[in-house]
């Protein structure tokens, strides 16, 4: 588990987006992508494109 917390500084950066977000919102989002992040890391490279004989 990953333990967050939201700097004033990006706050304020999605605040200049939204005014009316709220610091649970803005570590809600960062959760998510780092989550996201993670699975993208450890995900299988089945998908990449297989080697060409030359």
């Amino acid at each position: 588990m990953i333990n967050l917390s939201v700097a004033s500084r990006s706050l304020a950066a999605a605040r200049s987006v939204d005014p009316n977000v709220s610091p649970a919102a803005v570590r809600a989002a960062v959760e998510v992508a780092m989550a996201e992040q993670l699975r993208e890391i450890r995900r299988p490279r089945h998908d990449a494109e297989p080697e060409r004989d030359h």
